[in-house]
């Protein structure tokens, strides 16, 4: 399974840097750790300070592999 991913560019600089995927049902990019904490998706993929991946994910060899999308 391929899932969209992205991180804020800002975060990198703290210890923590937190992963927000996006949920296809509502079109909103929600942080994995506290899914009330959400951006809209348009909100993520129009801002240059967010890195958008696609993340494979699932149980086969290519499992974990990221790829960032422009």
């Amino acid at each position: 399974m391929i899932k969209k991913r992205a991180i804020f560019i800002g975060d990198v600089r703290f210890n923590e840097c937190n992963v927000f995927e996006l949920n296809e049902e509502t079109n909103y990019f929600e942080m994995l750790n506290d899914r009330e904490f959400r951006y809209e998706k348009e909100v993520v993929e129009e801002d240059s300070d967010w890195l958008i991946f696609e993340v494979t994910t699932g149980k086969n060899e290519i499992d974990g592999r990221a790829k960032l999308i422009d």
